[in-house]
C-alpha cells in the first residue's frame, strides 16, 4: 500500500490516478449529512476530498483535545475519515498550524495568542491592533514553535493511523496553508518586527551575514558599512530599493525555514506524499522555495490554486487568459524541476455570488489545457461555521458552491461532472506533451517592485498588472493572437532551455541582474529570437550601470520616464508595414538602430536586429490587448511571429477561436461568447472535412482528439469530445453545437444514439460521419 507518482499523476498501490476531487469542511458540515455530501461528490465524477484539521476547534482549550466527536459531533475527525474510507475516495487532509479558511484566527487557538502575546507579528512603531480577523504570528518565534510541535504531535497520531500506507484513504498531508497569508509578504513594510528578528544577532542579521560580505553590503546599499547590526531592518520605501527587495527576500526565507520545520516534524509520522499551496501567494517567488528545498532534499509536493473573484460575481472571461498561462506557466516551470505532480489543489468553485457555469467551463477546462491535470475544487460542499468560530463570513460558510448548505445543487457542477469523465477516460491526454513554441521570460525581482510599486529612481512604470499581467496586459494579447506560451524564469532557465523555443519575450524595466543580460546576450548570438520591450535594460539588480544586452544589439532606446498618474497616460498611435495606427499606452521611446519596423510621430519605435545567429525585436512602447474591430494588435503580434520566422503549430480560420495544441489533442476555446465558426489545421489534417466548419454557439470548451486510440478503434480527429469508450459504444459530448464531425479508422459502421447520421464518407479504412444531435452528449455504437 504505497503512495508514489511519475511526476505527472500519483501512482496509488500501483494504479496511475488522476487527482480530481472536492473540498469538504467536515467541521462545518452537520455530521447527519457527512455521507449525503459525500456521495453526491462521488456521483459528480470525484474521487478525492480535501478538508482542512483546525486547530483551535480540536483543542478550544490548552490540553482538551478531540478528535472524535465527544463534546461535539463535528469534531469527529476519526469518524469522517472512516466514512472516507468506506466510500472508497481518498483524502488530503490539510492540518495548518494555520488554515486561513474564512475560520476564527486562521485555526490559532485564542488561548495560545493570550497566554503568549509575545508570537505576535509586531509593525515598525510596535504590537498591532489585536482585533485582526487573522492575528500576524511570527512563525519563528520560538514559543510558538514549542506550541506547533505539541499540536502536531496530537493530531499526526490520529491522521498516521488513516495514511493510505496504513489501510486508511489520506494519500498526502500538507503543511500549513499559504504561510504568507497575513500580508507577510504583499504589505513590505506592515510586519514583521518582533524582536526575535530585528534584534542584534537576530534572524535578519542572520540572513544578511549568510548572504552578504560587508563590503557587498556596502556596495549593494551605497554606503560604508562596518557591521552587520549596524543594518536595520527597512521600514520605508525611502530605503534603497536593493535594500528593500533584500527584505522581501529575507521574508521569503522565513517562510522557508518555517516550511523546513514543519516538515521535519511531519516526516516522523507521514510517509504519504507531503505538499503544500502556494507559500508565498507570488509567482516567479516560487524560484526562492524551488532553491531552499533543493539545497535541503526537502520532498514537498508544489501545490498551487486558482481564484478569479472573491465576493462578488465569477468573472472569468477572455481577458483573464493572460494572467492564467503566465500563472500555470510559471508553475509547471518550477513544479516539472521539482518533478512532482502538478494540481490545483484550490480551484475557485465558491466565495462568488454566482458562478455561471460557461465562465466556470472555461477556467476548469483552461488548467489541463495548460499542463495541471489533477483539479481539486474549493469550497465543494457549503457549510456553516460554529458559534464563535466565524471570521469575516459571518455564520454561513455557502458561498456559491457546488452543493449548497441545503443539499442542493448549483449549475456549474454540469462542467465538473463532464471534465471529470474526460480526465479520468483520457490517459492519453494525461500523458500527452505540451509544448509551445514560445516562451515568455520572468524576471523575479520585476514581480516584487510590481506589487510594492517601488518606482523610485525608475524610469519606467512598475505597473505590470496593468501592462503585463492585467486584463489588457502583454501576455493576454499573446493568449488571444493564439500564441501559446510557456514561462521561462530568466535567472533560473539555461540557455539551452531558452533556445528550445522558437521566440522569447521579455518584459524589460530599467534594471536586470548582469548574468540575466548576458545570457539574453549569448541566447540570441547562438541562433535565438529575442522580443523585448518596452524598453532595454540600462542598470544591474544593484542599481548600477550595466547595459551589455543593449550594447551587444546595437541599440539605443530613449531615455524618457514613463506616467504613472492615470489622468496624465495618453494614448498613442504606433503604425507598422500594413497596420495603421495601433493604440498603446503610456510613452513611446524612440529606437536608434536595426532596421526600422515601427512608427510614431514621424519617427521609429521598434526595430530588428540581426545579431550572431540569431535576431532580436525591441520595441520602445507597450504592447496591450485593446479589442478592435480591425484588430492591429493580435495582427501585429502575429507580423513579429513572421518576421523571426516562427510558425504556428494549429493554422485557423476565425482568430477568435484560441487553441492549444497539446500533443494528440487540439483544445478548443472559445472564450468571448459569441458564435464562432471555423476551420483548423493540425498536425496537416483540415477540421472538419464535411461540414463546413466547427462551431462554437457559446463559451465553451472542446477536446479534439487527433489520432487517439479508443481500444481497436482510433479516433482520426473529432469536432466532438470523446468523453471515453466502454464496450462497443463510444461517448461523445458538444455541448456548443448541434452538429459534430466524427472520423473513425477501423469502423465500418456506426449506430448513434441521442443523434442521427446527416452526412458520411468512407475512404479507406476510415469513416467519417456527421451527426446532428441536441447540443450535449451523444453516442456512436459500432
Amino acid at each position: 500500500m504505497r503512495v508514489e507518482h511519475d511526476g505527472r499523476v500519483y501512482i496509488i498501490n500501483g494504479e496511475r490516478v488522476v487527482i480530481y476531487g472536492g473540498t469538504l469542511q467536515f467541521f462545518r458540515v452537520p455530521k447527519r449529512h457527512w455521507r449525503d455530501r459525500l456521495e453526491r461528490m462521488k456521483r459528480h465524477g470525484l474521487n478525492t476530498v480535501d478538508t482542512y484539521v483546525a486547530w483551535n476547534w480540536h483543542e478550544p482549550s490548552k490540553g482538551e483535545l478531540d478528535f472524535t466527536g465527544e463534546t461535539v459531533p463535528e469534531r469527529d475527525l476519526v469518524g469522517f475519515l472512516e466514512l472516507v474510507q468506506e466510500l472508497e475516495m481518498h483524502a488530503i487532509v490539510r492540518p495548518g498550524p494555520y488554515i486561513c479558511g474564512e475560520w476564527r484566527n486562521g485555526g490559532i487557538p485564542d488561548w495560545l495568542i493570550k497566554e503568549h502575546p509575545e508570537i505576535l507579528a509586531k509593525g515598525p512603531n510596535g504590537p498591532l491592533p489585536g482585533d485582526i480577523y487573522y492575528p500576524p504570528i511570527t512563525y519563528l518565534h520560538p514559543t510558538y514553535l514549542e506550541a506547533v510541535s505539541r499540536w502536531y504531535d496530537a493530531v499526526l497520531l490520529v491522521i498516521r493511523d488513516y495514511l493510505y500506507t496504513s489501510g486508511g484513504p489520506i494519500i498526502s498531508v500538507s503543511i500549513d496553508d499559504e504561510p504568507s497569508y497575513w500580508e507577510t509578504i504583499f504589505q513590505p513594510f506592515l510586519t514583521d518586527y518582533n524582536e526575535v528578528i530585528t534584534r542584534p544577532g537576530g534572524l535578519w542579521e542572520e540572513w544578511l551575514r549568510s548572504n552578504y560580505s560587508l563590503d557587498e553590503l556596502s556596495e549593494r546599499y551605497g554606503r560604508p558599512i562596518g557591521d552587520y547590526s549596524e543594518v536595520y531592518a527597512p521600514a520605508s520605501e525611502n530605503e534603497p530599493l536593493p535594500k528593500i527587495l533584500d527584505w522581501h527576500r529575507f521574508k521569503i526565507w522565513m517562510i522557508n525555514r518555517y516550511v523546513e520545520v514543519l516538515y521535519a516534524h511531519l516526516k516522523r509520522y507521514i510517509d504519504v506524499p507531503i505538499s503544500i499551496l502556494d507559500p508565498y501567494l507570488l509567482l516567479a517567488a516560487w524560484k526562492h522555495f524551488y532553491r531552499y528545498v533543493r539545497e535541503r532534499n526537502l520532498d514537498i509536493h508544489l501545490w498551487t490554486e486558482f481564484w478569479y473573484s472573491f465576493y462578488r460575481s465569477f468573472d472569468f472571461k477572455e481577458d483573464r487568459l493572460g494572467h492564467l498561462y503566465y500563472k500555470t506557466g510559471i508553475y509547471r516551470f518550477y513544479q516539472k524541476r521539482l518533478g512532482t505532480p502538478p494540481l490545483s489543489v484550490e480551484t475557485q468553485a465558491s466565495l462568488a455570488h454566482t458562478i455561471e457555469p460557461d465562465e466556470a467551463e472555461l477556467l476548469y477546462a483552461l488548467l489541463p489545457a495548460l499542463g495541471i491535470h489533477n483539479v481539486n475544487y474549493y469550497l465543494y460542499v457549503g457549510g456553516e461555521n460554529p458559534r464563535g468560530y466565524e471570521s469575516h463570513n459571518g455564520i454561513t460558510w455557502d458561498v456559491y458552491s457546488p452543493i449548497g448548505l441545503d443539499g442542493s445543487e448549483r449549475p456549474h457542477v454540469e462542467p465538473i461532472k463532464w471534465l471529470g469523465e474526460f480526465l479520468l477516460n483520457n490517459p492519453e491526454f494525461i500523458t500527452s506533451e505540451l509544448k509551445p513554441g514560445v516562451a515568455f521570460g520572468a524576471y523575479e525581482p520585476y514581480e516584487a517592485v510590481s506589487l510594492f510599486g517601488l518606482r523610485r529612481n525608475l524610469e519606467e512604470s512598475v505597473n505590470l498588472n496593468e501592462y503585463l499581467l492585467g486584463e489588457r496586459g502583454l501576455l493576454t494579447l499573446l493568449a488571444m493572437s493564439n500564441v501559446p506560451f510557456d514561462v521561462l524564469d530568466l535567472e533560473e532557465a539555461s540557455v539551452e532551455e531558452m533556445l528550445s523555443y522558437d521566440q522569447l519575450w521579455v518584459y524589460s524595466l530599467d534594471f536586470m541582474a548582469r548574468d540575466v543580460q548576458d545570457k539574453l546576450v549569448e541566447f540570441v548570438a547562438r541562433g535565438g529570437n529575442l522580443v523585448i520591450l518596452p524598453m532595454l535594460p540600462h542598470l544591474d539588480e544593484s542599481l548600477s550601470p550595466y547595459s551589455a544586452l543593449a550594447d551587444f544589439l546595437g541599440v539605443e532606446v530613449e531615455r524618457v520616464e514613463a506616467r504613472d498618474s492615470p489622468r496624465l497616460i495618453p494614448f498613442i498611435s504606433v503604425s507598422s508595414d500594413g497596420i495603421d495606427r495601433m493604440i498603446t499606452r503610456n510613452v513611446v521611446r524612440e529606437v536608434r538602430g536595426g532596421t526600422p519596423i515601427a512608427f510614431a510621430n514621424g519617427k521609429p519605435v521598434g526595430a530588428l536586429v540581426r545579431k550572431g545567429k540569431g535576431s532580436a525585436v525591441i520595441l520602445g512602447f507597450r504592447l496591450q490587448y485593446f479589442s478592435s474591430h480591425h484588430d492591429l494588435h493580435r495582427k501585429f503580434v502575429g507580423r513579429l511571429l513572421e518576421m523571426q520566422g516562427v510558425e504556428r503549430d494549429v493554422e485557423v480560420t476565425d482568430r477568435d477561436m484560441i487553441v492549444i495544441p497539446h500533443g494528440n489533442y487540439l483544445v478548443l476555446a472559445n472564450p468571448r461568447g459569441h458564435r464562432l465558426s471555423g476551420k483548423v489545421k493540425y498536425r496537416g489534417v483540415e477540421v472538419p472535412g464535411l461540414m463546413e466548419g466547427i462551431e462554437m454557439r457559446k463559451r465553451g470548451v472542446l477536446f479534439l482528439p487527433f489520432g487517439v486510440a479508443y481500444g481497436d478503434v482510433e479516433v482520426v480527429y473529432s469536432t466532438a469530445t470523446v468523453l471515453g469508450r466502454e464496450g462497443d459504444v463510444l461517448y461523445l459530448r458538444n455541448h456548443l453545437s448541434g452538429t459534430s464531425e466524427v472520423a473513425l479508422r477501423n469502423v465500418e459502421d456506426v449506430r448513434v444514439i441521442g443523434g442521427e447520421i446527416v452526412d458520411e464518407s468512407l475512404s479507406g479504412n476510415t469513416l467519417t460521419v456527421v451527426v446532428e444531435h441536441e447540443p450535449g452528449n451523444f453516442e456512436l455504437e459500432f
